[in-house]
């Protein structure tokens, strides 16, 4: 046994110094160096009676964190301008079997210690009046700087289509665009141009501390001490995940508190209708239909690929329970999907409203012809040839202005009209010839949202009156000093650099923690427990469809559902029951 603990111990060794030789240490990827004593300490750990045994299967474990490990590595050579040869192949291979030997002792860890340290009590937790109170104040301190508010670029361009400058169309969703519009065309009459942008980022800031607080409230119900939901309110209050997205006219900051809200009514249904009496929590699931309905339509109104997130746990919760229930959730299924595709399809037309333009969903395809094109110029046939000069205006030019981190440029060089079948085939046939091409187009396109950076995302971005499509017949100014404001945004800007504080910023951890929750629910208490984390994996796939990696406008809502979907996970490991047990 001594001998196999060393073995392990020399090859995680040997793999740590290659992902540090891998890799050009810089700012920005000095990060990984954290990893070492936490991993460390994953692996000595184990060793500990406590945490002695294995709560996850192995196989399953090793896998997962043979996937991380791989994708982990992946990100450390592609700092590195470096053909690939047989040395280097060799270092990669020793490197993946190390990091996946201490990622799988991480995972075991992390599940053994939220076993043994199971946080979940009999406390009342926090009451909705005083986690709102604690994170209204958190927004004030960031409103009060940037007073009368912030406008990011969309919603200039939402404000431009209200007032008539350009014409409407659901690119970004119509109803958001009129909420906000009407909402700030009151302001505006009762007090010019900034106190509508005032008024709007006041109800915004008030709507989204209700959902929030209500969230941190509701969950924390399930016996979390009050410490824990204090501190969640706070930190709610005070990061600028939150903070700046919900003092900003966009339609972002909405989205998030509203698919919070969605995966929270989502996992107190599962709690009462798969656990039920124990622990006090009374089954008045039934009563929660309607609130996951209207939160469910929300999501999809303020986001365009909501319905993808919310319809999938909605099927599924058809087949619970033997499907003793599937009569209300068939219901509520056809309420959302019906509602939304009315919407959609009769509706808007009936507006004269455009839809959302069909070249969004194409974002990860056109990156991968243009990366195709650029690696393999001269292997594409005169017929392939004439079917992209029918799809893009100049597809001699992809490879020029091909972007891996965003599908922007290649995107909107794709034809108004093109035969979406025959690009199709074009794409596949050059996909199959070259499958390596179109993996590396996809991760260098996507990493950013599973690949576990340290480094917090930026969300300064909307903590400004952005230029982008600002209308010029609004007169938006702040009334406090320049100094202040940017003195302001890189304090918060410096909270990205925190080591291990800003790993709470993280949105590829939080999916990752995720991921192991749902593994670990799954095989030892079955599906339906995973039910709620199902928005979470639908909102990685759209990202990973989506035109900008990393985008936090895109993958931030993860993270609030996250920290509740924690508790829920602890809730199912104390009052769960696994497989194969009887039911009270």
């Amino acid at each position: 046994m001594r001998i196999k603990k060393l073995t392990q111990l020399f090859i995680v060794g040997i793999s740590l110094w290659l992902v540090l030789d891998l890799q050009k240490i810089t700012v920005d990827n000095i990060y990984f160096l954290l990893y070492l004593p936490l991993l460390g300490l994953a692996y000595w750990l184990l060793k500990t009676p406590l945490l002695a045994g294995r709560y996850l299967n192995g196989y399953f474990c090793f896998t997962f964190a043979a996937l991380l490990a791989v994708v982990t590595i992946w990100e450390v050579i592609d700092y590195r301008n470096r053909a690939v040869d047989k040395l280097l192949l060799v270092e990669v291979i020793l490197a993946v079997i190390g990091l996946t030997i201490l990622f799988e002792k991480m995972f075991q860890v992390l599940i053994q210690c939220s076993i043994v340290k199971n946080i979940i009590g009999r406390s009342k937790g926090i009451s909705w009046l005083q986690s709102f109170s604690i994170i209204s104040i958190g927004w004030l301190l960031y409103l009060l700087p940037f007073l009368p508010g912030n406008v990011a670029g969309d919603g200039n361009f939402q404000l431009l289509q209200f007032y008539g400058a350009i014409p409407m169309n659901n690119h970004q969703p119509i109803l958001s665009t009129i909420f906000e519009g009407e909402v700030f065309n009151l302001g505006r009459c009762l007090g010019g141009d900034n106190f509508g942008l005032f008024l709007y980022v006041c109800i915004q800031m008030l709507i989204c501390a209700l959902i929030y607080s209500w969230c941190i409230s509701r969950v924390s119900k399930l016996g979390v001490n009050r410490v824990i939901a204090v501190a969640c309110s706070l930190f709610v209050g005070l990061a600028p995940y939150w903070s700046f997205a919900s003092t900003t006219l966009h339609k972002d900051g909405m989205f998030l508190a509203l698919f919070a809200l969605y995966v929270t009514v989502l996992l107190l249904i599962g709690v009462e209708l798969f656990i039920g009496h124990t622990n006090g929590i009374r089954k008045k699931w039934g009563g929660k239909i309607p609130g996951l309905i209207i939160s469910g339509l929300l999501v999809c109104f303020w986001r365009n690929d909501g319905i993808y997130m919310v319809a999938p746990p909605l099927f599924c919760l058809i087949f619970v329970e033997k499907g003793r229930f599937w009569k209300r959730f068939l219901l509520s299924l056809a309420i959302v999907v019906s509602v939304y595709v009315g919407f959609i399809k009769v509706a808007l037309p009936s507006m004269n409203i455009a839809p959302t333009e069909r070249i969004e969903t194409l974002s990860l395809p056109v990156q991968q012809t243009a990366r195709y094109l650029k690696a393999y110029p001269n292997d594409v046939t005169n017929h392939e040839k004439h079917i992209l000069a029918t799809t893009f205006k100049n597809p001699e030019k992809l490879r020029e202005i091909y972007v891996p981190n965003n599908a922007d440029p290649v995107k909107f060089s794709l034809r108004k009209k093109f035969n979406l079948r025959k690009y199709a085939k074009v794409w596949l046939d050059m996909g199959l010839r070259h499958p390596g091409v179109y993996l590396s187009a996809t991760f260098a396109g996507t990493n950013g949202y599973y690949v576990p950076w340290i480094l917090a995302p930026d969300f300064t971005w909307c903590g400004a009156m952005a230029d982008y499509a600002k209308p010029t017949f609004l007169h938006m100014h702040y009334v406090t000093s320049a100094k202040v404001r940017n003195r302001f945004i890189q304090i918060i800007g410096s909270a990205g650099t925190v080591p291990f504080i800003n790993i709470f910023f993280s949105t590829s951890i939080a999916i990752w923690l995720c991921l192991l929750m749902a593994l670990l629910m799954w095989t030892k208490y079955g599906f339906r427990f995973i039910v709620p984390i199902i928005p979470i994996f639908m909102n990685l796939l759209i990202c990973i469809a989506s035109p900008v990696n990393g985008l936090v406008r895109y993958s931030g809502c993860t993270v609030f559902a996250t920290f509740m979907l924690i508790i829920y996970y602890l809730y199912i490991l104390k009052f769960g029951k696994k497989k194969g047990e009887p039911n009270d």
